[in-house]
């Protein structure tokens, strides 16, 4: 049984073999046709949030592409956004990738038109620096005497260099991007597949640096052959923009220039990522031990529990592995003869990650296990939990867990409850609390005679916080 989720094992011939996600191969064959059939160039934005399995996806994707012989490279923006100069890295990446790219045959005139690419490119990162920078205090000191005719004489000089260099730099870039577009044509498969450039984790660059790889890819690199693919949550790229550009900015309107096509990646249906999960943290081999009728059935009771509050919650992948990670802490500190409370323990790990506020007034005594049940149901629009059996032996967990057996005072207290609820006008609202109060007071009221059935908060809080002690995923 493992602490950390691996990643996941990409293997050639069956990209998607190990995705355990059903949606997400039909996602990459979509893409694989649409790209094929591009004609001109275009870039396509892969939307989805963070930690919702974007880079997976497209490292998936591109080995499939591999795997059709379709031209791909695979750029992560977010480990070279130390770079000055967008144009230099992007340059940079094809240039480390062209004997990968070149293995059908033209190899030879690939590297010939590769070459001019570079030297085209060189000039135009020459060129770039501003001749402005001339008139600055460094500039002057090459001067003996600068005099009112000296520097007359240097801004006619200086403004007449700068129509030179534009009209320099057009002709440079027109050639750029003609030998650019005789290596893409060059590169590209024999169905004339374009070249498929993905650039990945744009969301998570530095401002300037994203900016200017849309703008690089863009102006430079939009030729017939190449298909871009960014790979990026539109709604936080729209926030490093506007950090630029200001908070006024239309996001939307801007992006439109840079981006031809978005693509929002499917999520995966209910409870299937959570299953992958446990097969990859290897929990089967910890709950197969667990033989007693009290213990038999906690991994269906995780695995429930899990994936309804995953869904009631919104939880991205990433946090569903934090929470299994959690999980997987717990059940090393339980031996298998001991109940684990999956119930309580799930409930809690995943109101630590993403409610961690009401999470810790509830071990503070400051939220009562009202407060937590209230929560739940409050973000349970679909009904998910409403009426499972789990959320009600949740309730009565949660209802007993602080009270040192002292059980009579909190049936009292639902007691008070279901009379009140007798006086409601809606019938329904009525019978629902009612029913539901009853079935709790009569699991805690079998509590009382079985010990083996009630859990402790501390209990609890031992296995959870003893994650956060060591630090695995920093403050949680």
């Amino acid at each position: 049984m493992r602490l950390k989720n691996e990643p996941v094992k990409i293997e050639t011939g069956a990209a998607f073999a190990g995705d355990g996600f059903k949606n997400r191969q039909e996602a990459g064959n979509t893409l694989t046709e649409f790209v094929k059939s591009a004609n001109e160039p275009i870039v396509i934005c892969i939307d989805a949030p963070w930690g919702q399995g974007k880079t997976t996806f497209l490292r998936m994707w591109e080995q499939d592409l591999k795997d059709k012989k379709i031209p791909v490279l695979y750029f992560n923006a977010w480990e070279n956004d130390f770079s000055d100069n967008a144009l230099t890295t992007l340059i940079g990446e094809i240039s480390n990738s062209i004997k990968k790219l070149t293995n059908n045959g033209n190899s030879d005139k690939a590297c010939q038109y590769w070459n001019e690419v570079k030297k085209y490119g060189a000039q135009m990162l020459k060129k770039a620096l501003p001749a402005a920078l001339k008139l600055t205090t460094a500039g002057l000191l090459d001067f003996d005497a600068a005099t009112e005719q000296t520097l007359s004489n240097l801004t006619e000089a200086i403004a007449k260099e700068q129509i030179d260099h534009y009209e320099k730099a057009k002709i440079t870039l027109s050639s750029f991007k003609e030998a650019l577009t005789n290596f893409a044509k060059i590169i590209s498969d024999k169905d004339r597949a374009p070249l498929i450039f993905i650039i990945d984790e744009l969301d998570r660059c530095r401002p300037n640096f994203s900016i200017e790889v849309l703008e690089k890819v863009k102006h430079f690199f939009s030729v017939k052959n190449i298909v871009f693919i960014l790979g990026a949550d539109k709604t936080q790229l729209g926030h490093a923009i506007r950090s630029i550009y200001g908070q006024g900015l239309d996001v939307d309107g801007y992006l439109r220039r840079f981006i031809d096509f978005s693509y929002t990646l499917p999520p995966p249906q209910r409870g299937d990522f959570v299953k992958v999960l446990f097969q990859r943290f290897g929990f089967n081999e910890y709950f197969t031990k667990k033989t007693h009728s009290h213990t038999k059935n906690e991994e269906q009771q995780s695995l429930q529990l899990f994936a309804s509050l995953f869904h009631v919650y919104d939880l991205t992948l990433r946090e569903q592995e934090h929470c299994c990670s959690i999980l997987s802490i717990a059940i090393k500190m339980t031996p298998h003869s001991v109940r684990l409370f999956p119930l309580p323990l799930c409930f809690l790990i995943v109101l630590k990650i993403k409610e961690p506020d009401l999470y810790k007034n509830f071990i503070n005594g400051k939220a009562s296990h009202h407060d937590l049940m209230n929560n739940v149901r409050g973000k349970d629009f679909e009904n998910t939990l409403a009426k499972s059996h789990e959320l009600l032996l949740l309730e009565a967990y949660l209802a007993t867990c602080r009270c040192n057996r002292n059980f009579d005072s909190i049936v009292a207290g639902y007691r008070v409850q279901a009379k009140e609820f007798e006086q409601h006008k809606n019938e329904e609202t009525k019978k629902v609390n009612v029913d539901r109060i009853d079935w709790v007071i009569r699991t805690i009221q079998r509590m009382e005679y079985r010990d083996e059935e009630s859990v402790s908060l501390q209990t609890l809080l031992k296995k959870l916080e003893l994650f956060t002690n060591f630090g695995m995923l920093g403050n949680l």
